[in-house]
């Protein structure tokens, strides 16, 4: 976590902001290029997480092919990783309708292609990162935990790096004995990779207004478990299996898979878009609900939870991303608004992106030029690959769902096969415009708690740092309770940060997990979220 005198932070080239795939494509791809030529320009990631792979989590059923360009030869590799990847390639996969008492099997016929997962590989992403950090750090990319960017600086126009947080304050934000000033790190280019809703490319759009003419962005969030199956157990291995319907109501964009990854090892997810109008929707208890259906519950009959987390995945599509190339920077990745909605998917788009970044960069270092101009070739580039041409073919996929209403799915389903063949850009609204006083009124208490679930993402904040959430007024929370006759934020929050209690909101960040869906769910947008101190959150290992 520390660094000497002569490290790479002193004499930044290129710094990559996240450790996940997309900034650890880039850096490997960069730093190929670079000792290839002869030249040994510096290549730095910095991580927020203690250790790589915690703050990671994906579906993740994975689309491999986009490796082949990295690192040629990677199946034959025989690495641990690859090894358990290639094991685990998806060879039956199944879509499921679900009625509250009967799974509908959707015949082969009647299922788009983006929705098979038959080739695909189930991965933990928390691996994949730490597998590809070991590529980048045999290449002499240098990578650092722990460490926080709080600002990014930007001179005359230009991105020129960023200043990282102070550490050791107190609650107060007053410093302790162990303070140290965040120090700032320059660069000749700075590569936003820091994932969906990241605070520092968030940052840069804002500053350099690089979203102008766009829909503002949209959000789902995903909440998974992972589940230790017994020996012999119903769900079998190389098998996945998507699911609409129950427990979502039709007005609910979002969906559910279950997969298996190795002999006695379930991944299961639920995503629901951050559009609902229900105020007192709890995404944890949706997952749970889902459970208690006896199709799911048959395949993972005997199973136990071992692990938990939570994540928002950008869903906003083409007409939702930020110009990706600004002097001095570029976005990529989760950051960039790349995933595929239609498969929900954005591992290998991050990867393509990193690809594509580190050679435009390559190219800005040979001309010794970093303006907008010289990195806008990551722009056309990634515009003319499949990730653009995919995106721009979907540009109004999510948005149908959207304008279908209350009748959702129902209208929804049948008009997205023809998203492709509508004119124009269809708006979108932020997600929450879209609360409404309608509930739920859920009653079912089975499956884990959430403060159970919590203790599983391993999720660990220091007790006495300042709190990286912050309500900007807290008498909204009294209006907001009054106009929803609820908390919304008691709901949506899946991990139990967010309690009212005696009149008043009592805040847990220690428990948050880092989705960051309350900042662009609460009603009221009361919510200041920022990073907190390095090393701090979840702790994720197989997620």
């Amino acid at each position: 976590m520390e660094a000497t005198e002569d490290s790479a932070l002193n004499t930044i080239d290129v710094l990559f902001v996240g450790a996940g795939p997309a900034s650890l494509a880039g850096a490997i791809k960069l730093k190929q290029l670079l000792n290839e030529n002869g030249r040994n320009e510096s290549v730095v990631v910095i991580e927020k997480a203690e250790k790589l792979g915690q703050h990671n989590l994906s579906g993740a059923l994975f689309e491999a092919e986009v490796l082949n360009e990295l690192i040629p030869g990677w199946r034959e590799e025989g690495s641990q990783f690859t090894t358990k990847m290639l094991a685990n390639e998806v060879k039956e996969d199944e879509v499921f309708f679900l009625l509250p008492k009967l799974p509908i099997k959707v015949p082969e016929l009647f299922i788009p292609p983006y929705m098979r997962h038959s080739g695909n590989y189930a991965i933990s992403v928390s691996e994949l990162v730490n597998w590809l950090a070991g590529h980048a750090r045999s290449l002499g990319v240098e990578i650092y935990n722990g460490f926080v960017g709080e600002e990014v600086i930007v001179e005359n126009g230009t991105v020129t790096g960023i200043k990282l947080d102070d550490r050791g304050l107190d609650k107060d934000r007053k410093p302790q004995s162990n303070y140290i000033p965040g120090e700032t790190l320059k660069a000749k280019v700075t590569v936003f990779g820091d994932g969906s809703l990241g605070v520092l490319s968030e940052q840069l759009i804002q500053k350099l207004n690089l979203t102008d003419n766009t829909n503002p962005p949209i959000y789902s969030i995903g909440v998974k478990e992972l589940i230790k199956l017994p020996k012999y157990n119903n769900l079998g291995t190389n098998y996945a299996v998507y699911m609409l319907g129950f427990p979502n109501k039709a007005s609910n964009f979002g969906g559910a898979t279950i997969y298996s990854m190795g002999k006695d090892i379930a991944a299961l997810a639920i995503y629901i878009a951050l559009d609902w109008r229900y105020c007192d929707l709890d995404p944890q208890r949706e997952l749970q609900l889902l459970k208690s259906h006896w199709f799911v519950k048959r395949l993972l009959y005997g199973g136990e939870v071992i692990a938990y987390g939570a994540k928002t995945l950008p869903e906003g599509g083409y007409y939702s991303m930020p110009e990706p190339a600004a002097n001095g920077a570029l976005i990529i990745g989760d950051a960039a608004n790349l995933l595929s909605t239609k498969k929900l998917k954005g591992l290998h788009y991050s990867i393509e992106s990193g690809i594509l970044a580190a050679n435009a960069v390559f190219e800005a270092i040979q001309k010794q030029d970093f303006s907008a101009h010289t990195l806008s070739k990551y722009k056309s580039s990634l515009e003319d690959s499949f990730v653009g041409k995919e995106l721009r073919e979907a540009r109004n996929y999510r948005q149908i769902f959207s304008k279908a209403g209350r009748a959702g799915v129902y209208l929804g389903t049948p008009l997205s096969l023809l998203h492709k063949f509508v004119p124009g850009k269809l708006t979108t609204e932020p997600d929450y415009k879209h609360m409404t006083k309608t509930k739920l009124n859920r009653r079912y208490e089975g499956g884990i708690d959430k403060l159970t679930a919590v203790s599983l993402s391993g999720t660990h904040h220091r007790e006495d740092a300042p709190s990286h959430i912050t309500l900007l007024n807290p008498q909204l929370c009294t209006t907001c309770g009054e106009e929803y006759q609820c908390h919304p934020c008691e709901f949506f929050c899946p991990c139990q940060v967010y309690r009212f209690a005696e009149g008043k909101m009592l805040l847990s960040p220690s428990n948050c997990s880092h989705c960051r869906t309350c900042r662009v769910k609460c009603p009221y947008q009361n919510i200041q979220w920022r990073i907190p101190e390095g090393g701090d959150g979840p702790k994720y290992k197989m997620m």
